[in-house]
């Protein structure tokens, strides 16, 4: 520490103020100043008993320095401070007698700068509606500031584009109307025409059916005659057939009896060997396997067997 460095910390303070505030701490800056000696004689002995006793003793005397002055600081703060709460009770006092009478002038001073306002603040709300008519939003525009010359060309402008905007949006309503009434028309038109077809359709399937199911009529019937007069003549031709059948077994049996009265008559010396044959024949059964050879070989044992009569 030394007085240079104290002389900087007072900087920018009043010159008695920053005068008494040294006055106050030169004793103890002349009193750290005379032990700088004594410090660097103890920092300089080597390290023994009687410098660490020296040093003791110096440090001591050294920090009786440091509480004098923290008590002088504290002293002081406090003086400053009651001098700080003073002069912000006498600044209230004062600033409480002119506010009242401060704030009554600056209202008597503002009156035309509020009438202005309002005017203001009237044309540009008054102008804010006209515009929203227009479907423009003036909300960020200075409309009440802004010259008759110049907000009447803008209000101009704006219902100019307005109507515009609204002519060319009817006109495109009308013809998306016209587009939607065509539509409609062809709609219904196609309709009708769907109907009509469907009708055609219609009216043509059912006399399809009827024409098929008359068709399946004459073709059941035709079928039901066909089929009566095949069976018919298949009943003609099995009675034919039967009379032919009756008329041939009648001469077959007329031939054979009269055959058989040949045979008997011829072979009459051979009854003996053919009956015998009958037999014989009548053993050979047992080694055929078919029925049909079976059936012949017992009609021709019966037919040898015959010549026994």
């Amino acid at each position: 520490m030394n007085e240079l460095t104290i002389k900087k910390e007072l900087n920018g303070l009043d010159d008695s103020k920053a005068k008494q505030i040294e006055a106050v701490f030169a004793p103890m800056v002349k009193m750290i100043e005379g032990f700088e000696g004594q410090y660097a004689a103890v920092m300089a002995l080597d390290q023994s008993e009687e410098k660490s006793q020296k040093a003791k003793r110096l440090r001591i005397d050294v920090a009786k320095i440091r509480i004098q002055a923290d008590k002088i600081r504290k002293e002081q703060k406090a003086e400053y401070l009651r001098a700080g709460n003073a002069i912000q009770g006498v600044y209230n006092i004062l600033k409480y007698a002119v506010t009242d009478k401060e704030e009554a002038l600056k209202e008597v001073e503002e009156h035309y700068i509020r009438l202005e306002r309002d005017r203001v603040k009237a044309i540009q709300e008054e102008r804010q509606s006209a515009l929203f008519d227009c479907e423009v939003d003036g909300a960020l525009m200075d409309l009440g500031n802004m010259t008759d010359q110049v907000w009447d060309n803008l209000l101009s402008g704006s219902k100019s584009s307005y109507e515009a905007l609204k002519a060319a949006e009817k006109k495109a309503e009308e013809e998306a109307e016209e587009v939607k009434r065509k539509e409609r028309e062809e709609n219904a038109r196609l309709k009708k025409e769907n109907e009509r077809l469907t009708a055609e359709r219609d009216k043509e399937a059912k006399e399809r059916i009827a024409i098929e199911k008359k068709a399946a009529t004459e073709r059941e019937i035709i079928n039901k005659e066909k089929k009566a007069l095949e069976d018919k003549e298949r009943e003609r031709k099995a009675e034919e057939a039967k009379a032919e059948r009756e008329r041939l077994q009648t001469e077959i049996k007329k031939a054979e009896a009269e055959r058989k009265k040949q045979i008997e008559a011829e072979a009459a010396p051979d009854r003996e060997k053919l009956t015998g044959w009958g037999d014989a024949l009548l053993g050979r059964i047992a080694t055929l396997t078919s029925d049909a050879a079976k059936e012949a070989t017992m009609t021709a044992a019966e037919i040898l067997w015959s010549f026994k009569a």
